[in-house]
């Protein structure tokens, strides 16, 4: 083979011009799973977990602040008592919103505010991966679980402290796990998202993509429950505008009301993806609210609850929201036999039943988390019909998504 002539080669380069110079670099890849480097010049003087530590102190201390603040401007507005009292009532509240309950007088309370919690959740989320990247462990994993355990640790004690001091210690266990629960959970989240890691990369490979169509599952049915409740409050306007007149709460009255309902308008929603699915939820003792059967007695003037429907049989309308659920177990078929394009319709499937079944258990969870008391008596035992939902979430969305990963499979297979 003739080689080329230098006309050739000197038509592929770029002459450097006189007096230029040409400077070489190198860069060391970081190899895969390693940590930050160790500290040098421009580095962090502080690690992870120190940031983590400090940083789960502020998350405490900001979303006690929060708390505290809507009490106070609740007491400003007319309601009797010292400064000091409104800051109990706000240190409830935070308790409230970490899982610790509640003790407002002989009142206690035990429904999570998850409206409260949620900006709990994303502080910590935040933080963790805020500590992650500056961790000087030696590989990533290790990096999160050392922010994680952190962030579990200072935050359980803070939580179970404040329990002892201010709730009430009975509340102990409840507390101690349901703060593990918000801190732990969004802190490894927040960690491995900020070091590029994705846990279902080490399941096997028809598995992965599980994780994400469980998670569009629940933002289905959570979708679906905030159209019905919407829905419900658009219907029964005229009720809930003539109960914020008779409570003549004025603005900062009518602030501090929308505020509160905000509060729980997520544990609303879960109810309302309850209804939906066709289990229901009660709210107290003996009581019913169902697309077959509403059977209600005295509610408390709040009103978001004008929204619910009529005493007696259901409506035949209400049962066209039984398609939530369906919806639900077909989009985690679907995401989970996407990412799967030579499997068999036999195995799309029951990967796709799979996938539906697991979403409605998890669904369970999130109703149980959604679920307590607001008081007493009349007041206990409010949320989704756990029982009832147990069998309709894993059956309607299991069934859902095993009907449509077998026409998943059965189409992509007649288009080859």
């Amino acid at each position: 083979m003739a080689s080329p002539s230098p006309g050739n080669v000197s038509s592929r380069t770029t002459a450097r011009r006189p007096g230029e110079t040409i400077e070489l670099s190198t860069t060391v890849p970081r190899a895969a799973g390693s940590a930050n480097p160790s500290p040098g010049p421009g580095h962090p003087l502080v690690g992870g977990w120190p940031v983590a530590a400090i940083g789960v102190a502020v998350t405490a201390a900001a979303g006690w602040v929060l708390a505290a603040g809507f009490a106070v401007v609740g007491w400003l507005t007319s309601v009797p008592g010292t400064l000091l009292d409104a800051l109990g009532v706000g240190t409830q509240l935070w308790l409230l919103g970490n899982g610790a309950g509640a003790s407002f007088g002989a009142t206690r309370i035990t429904l999570i505010p998850w409206g409260l919690t949620a900006i709990f959740v994303l502080l910590h989320f935040q933080v963790a991966g805020y500590a992650a990247r500056r961790s000087r462990a030696e590989t990533d994993l290790s990096a999160v679980l050392s922010v994680t355990g952190v962030m579990i640790g200072g935050y359980v004690l803070a939580v179970t402290g404040t329990t002892l001091l201010a709730g009430d210690p009975a509340q102990l266990p409840r507390a101690a796990v349901l703060a593990a629960l918000i801190a732990g959970l969004p802190a490894a989240a927040g960690a491995a998202h900020a070091l590029g890691l994705d846990p279902a990369d080490r399941w096997p490979e028809w598995a992965r993509p599980l994780p994400r169509a469980v998670i569009a599952a629940q933002l289905a049915l959570l979708v679906g429950g905030a159209g019905l409740l919407v829905t419900s409050l658009a219907l029964a306007w005229g009720q809930v505008g003539g109960l914020i007149d008779a409570l003549a709460p004025g603005v900062p009255g009518n602030i501090a009301l929308l505020v509160l309902q905000l509060a729980f308008a997520p544990n609303l929603i879960v109810w309302a993806a309850s209804f939906a699915l066709g289990a229901g939820f009660s709210f107290g003792p003996g009581t019913v609210v169902s697309p077959a059967d509403t059977d209600l007695g005295l509610l408390p003037a709040i009103p978001v609850l004008a929204g619910l429907p009529d005493e007696g049989p259901g409506r035949p309308e209400q049962l066209a929201w039984l398609a939530v659920g369906i919806v639900a177990g077909g989009v985690a078929a679907w995401l989970v036999n996407r990412a799967r394009p030579d499997a068999r319709p036999d195995q799309t499937c029951l990967v796709g039943g799979l996938a539906g079944a697991l979403a409605g258990l998890v669904f369970v969870g999130v109703a149980w988390a959604c679920s307590g008391d607001l008081g007493q008596a009349r007041l206990a035992g409010i949320g989704p019909r756990l029982p009832e939902l147990a069998v309709l979430a894993v059956s309607t969305l299991g069934l859902s998504g095993l009907l449509v990963g077998l026409g998943y499979g059965l189409v992509r297979q007649f288009r080859r």
